[in-house]
């Protein structure tokens, strides 16, 4: 007896979200259906116009693509235009409340690229830039997927099959609905209430603005280096300044924010001493966008999948390398597999498990980053080890490196965590660390 989930000639995708996740997950469906000789459909319903600027357009995000996904996206033959690419990245700076260090790209290569998700802060109509997620959406539509402009507000099932609805009106039945939503509640909740288990993902609330420069100011202040800053402000893992065209991205991670914790940022003596004078600036915008920290046990049910930051996403970083993976496991799953519960939980739920496990590691990490920020002794010595790092040519930049990569999304947490059970690194880093107690290093 033929499987009933597995799609044929002329079955249907709907895809809820036309961001980064359900853009992949559609160029993928669409590209490996033509490798096996099927003919499919895909609609993106997506209400948002990314070449909007301001709020009508934005996706609220840091905008940092990293070294990884640069890669796997030229792999795919998917090759970002100048248009796309604010800036290109080569360094971090470190910030810290006990001095600061410059890190280079561990390969020397300048691959990391800032974005606008969306078409920019408001105003910036009509300068030269393109949004990341309406390429990515074209991409998708070159490729044979059709994009609606509505706002799905239902889903139920009809003799088996989900149905989707905007505004009262059905919209279209379908083989397999895609969530590829991000976890504003009203969204989420059209999964909770199908009744098969998915719930909203654990959340905080960060805090991101767009600040204002005249385009030399962000060349001479930051060049091509993003600024981090780990500072031992209560509730922030990590904030970090994005140099764009003509605005920085500041990014501010950790637990919830409130509306002042972007000025309270902005008074620290550390961040203060990078930026320009205050008349040399100015906030554009600002928002609290909510983070997913803690991915559903359940994430589909037959026909239906959900992915992207309602899903499994990798924590405080590199969502958008996280939508690619997760947009590509999904089609591959119910293209080359079907679309049914067992066909996810085989295929795409091993996946989607890494990325969660793989997060305990990030949690642990982090941990460590927060003890060493709260204590002078710890922060010196780390500062110490990475500035002789960066010193040496013939080093292996190990601790450089562990940094490089926590703060980009350029690898897994688990293969940060592995590299940090070092012997020589550690000696290294306890004995400047001891220098520092004992008064041997200056302040």
């Amino acid at each position: 007896m033929a499987d009933p989930f597995v799609l044929e000639d002329g079955s249907h995708i709907s895809v809820i979200g036309g961001g980064p996740t359900g853009s992949f997950f559609s160029i993928f469906a669409l590209k490996m259906a033509k490798m096996i000789g099927k003919n499919i459909s895909v609609t993106i319903y997506e209400p948002k116009d990314f070449t909007r600027d301001g709020p009508l357009g934005c996706n609220r995000c840091g905008g940092v693509i990293s070294e990884l996904l640069v890669q796997n996206l030229a792999i795919e033959g998917i090759i970002l235009p100048d248009s796309i690419v604010q800036r290109g990245i080569s360094s971090y700076k470190l910030h810290t409340d006990h001095g600061s260090v410059h890190i280079e790209t561990p390969t020397f290569e300048r691959t990391i690229a800032t974005i606008y998700r969306g078409g920019g802060p408001k105003g910036t109509t009509g300068k030269e830039k393109e949004s990341f997620d309406n390429f990515l959406l074209n991409l998708a539509i070159k490729e044979g997927a059709h994009h609606v402009s509505a706002r799905v507000d239902r889903i139920e099932y009809k003799n088996g099959r989900p149905a989707i609805y905007s505004k009262e009106k059905k919209l279209s039945g379908t083989d397999l609905v895609v969530g590829a939503i991000g976890i504003k509640s009203q969204t989420s909740k059209l999964f909770e209430d199908l009744g098969f288990g998915y719930s909203r993902p654990a959340t905080v609330t960060a805090a991101i603005a767009e600040v204002e420069m005249d385009k030399s100011i962000i060349s001479d202040i930051f060049g091509n280096s993003v600024h981090l800053f780990l500072l031992p402000i209560r509730g922030i893992k990590f904030a970090a300044m994005i140099p764009k065209g003509t605005y920085v991205t500041v990014c501010i991670l950790g637990n919830t924010m409130t509306a002042h914790t972007i000025d309270e940022f902005i008074r620290h003596p550390a961040v203060k001493a990078v930026l320009p004078e205050e008349k040399q600036f100015r906030i554009g915008c600002r928002c609290l966008p909510m983070m997913n920290v803690g991915a559903p046990a359940v994430p589909f049910t037959d026909r239906v999948v959900v992915c992207g930051d309602a899903g499994s996403t990798r924590l405080f970083k590199d969502g958008i390398g996280a939508a690619y993976v997760m947009g590509k496991a999904a089609a591959k799953t119910a293209v080359l597999q079907g679309t049914g519960r067992q066909h996810f939980q085989k295929e795409y739920y091993p996946v989607y498990k890494s990325i969660v496990s793989d997060n305990l590691f990030g949690r642990f990490l982090f941990t460590v980053t927060d003890i060493f920020k709260k204590y002078r002794p710890l922060t010196k010595g780390m500062l110490n080890v990475v500035q002789q790092e960066q010193e040496d040519l013939d080093s292996s930049k190990r601790m450089s490196s562990i940094l490089w990569d926590m703060f980009t999304g350029n690898e897994r947490y688990k293969n940060i965590f592995m590299r940090t059970v070092h012997a020589q690194m550690t000696l290294h880093l306890f004995s400047e660390v001891a220098k520092n107690l004992t008064g041997r290093r200056d302040a």
